[in-house]
Formats: structure tokens, C-alpha cells, sequence
């Protein structure tokens, strides 16, 4: 594409994928795990987003988790469901803890975060932190999570690509973006 040519509205939005999954990693290399996540919590829930009707202008936690289940939790061993992780992201995202409405009501468990930097955890840590899932507590390894995002972005650009009726409604909404080079229909 030359520098004069509009992007159409899939390059806008692979780009904008491609933007956020950059930058997490870029965080995290720095050493900034929270604001990894909270690019990370970002960008599910933009990208959750663009799953609604197209006559639905408001979006809403259903679609995020959604994204989460199609995406990046299916294919991946991580250790929680879609409604621990909307509770890990309203919690980090309004109160920047671990503690969220769902999870005092017992309706999500308490992620925790650790970094394995890839390498196995230690047999101590592993007991530790198992003792700690009985009491609504779960463990997570942020670049497992990180690489289950980034498969979960993976596929969901295949899912764009051949499903039709999806690639209709997410471009309908992810000209919106702010960023988009283009305008909306």
C-alpha cells in the first residue's frame, strides 16, 4: 500500500489489533505487568465489542466474555472462565485490586497475577498457590495470558475472514474506532 492510499476497513482494523498486541508486549518487556493488563482487559473489551447487533449501539459485559470464549480461552489451558476474567477486569480496571463486586458475591474467582517469563513454576509456588483456589483465588500466569490474547486475536481475525455475517457486523463497528482511516457507512 502506498502512502497515499486508504486503508481499507480490514487493514484498519488488523492495524488496530496488531497496535494493541504490540503494545502489551512492549509493556510487559519493560516490566509494566499492570498496564499490560489493562491494555490487555482494554482490548477485549473493544474487541468484544464489534460481536454486537449492528442496531445495538451500547455494548455491554456479555460480548466480552463472548470474545473471551470463542477466542482466547477456547484452545488455551488457562485456569479461568470468562466471568472470573470480566470480574479480574472490572476490578483492576474501577478499583485497580483484585476484589470485584462478582467475585465478593462468590460469582467469579479473585485472579491473581504472577509472571513465569516462560519457565516452569517452582514446585513450592505451585503448592502455594494451589492451597489458595479453594478460597476463590486463582493464580495466573500473565504470559500465559498474554499468549492465550494473542492466539485469541489470531483467531478471531480467521473467524473475520470467513465468516461473513462477522466480518459485516465488526467492520459496522470498527469503523468507529477512533484511529480508523475510515469513514463510517
Amino acid at each position: 500500500m502506498s502512502a497515499m492510499e486508504i486503508p481499507t476497513p480490514q487493514q484498519s482494523l488488523f492495524s488496530r489489533i496488531n497496535e494493541f498486541t504490540k503494545s502489551i508486549e512492549i509493556l510487559l518487556d519493560a516490566g509494566h505487568s499492570l498496564s499490560a493488563l489493562i491494555v490487555l482487559y482494554t482490548a477485549v473489551d473493544i474487541f468484544g465489542s464489534t460481536l454486537r447487533p449492528e442496531t445495538e449501539p451500547d455494548t455491554a459485559g456479555c460480548y466480552f466474555k463472548k470474545w473471551v470464549d470463542d477466542y482466547m480461552i477456547a484452545g488455551s489451558q488457562l485456569p479461568f472462565v470468562s466471568d472470573d476474567l470480566w470480574g479480574a477486569r472490572c476490578a483492576l480496571l474501577h478499583t485497580h485490586t483484585t476484589s470485584s463486586k462478582l467475585s465478593r458475591a462468590g460469582k467469579a474467582r479473585e485472579l491473581h497475577y504472577y509472571r513465569s517469563y516462560g519457565r516452569p513454576v517452582p514446585p513450592a509456588m505451585q503448592t502455594a498457590l494451589g492451597s489458595l483456589s479453594p478460597k476463590g483465588k486463582q493464580f495466573l500466569d500473565l504470559d500465559a495470558m498474554h499468549g492465550a490474547f494473542v492466539d485469541g486475536t489470531r483467531r478471531f481475525i480467521v473467524a473475520i475472514q470467513r465468516d461473513p455475517a462477522l466480518e459485516k457486523r465488526v467492520l459496522h463497528h470498527s469503523r468507529m474506532l477512533l484511529g480508523s482511516w475510515s469513514s463510517p457507512a
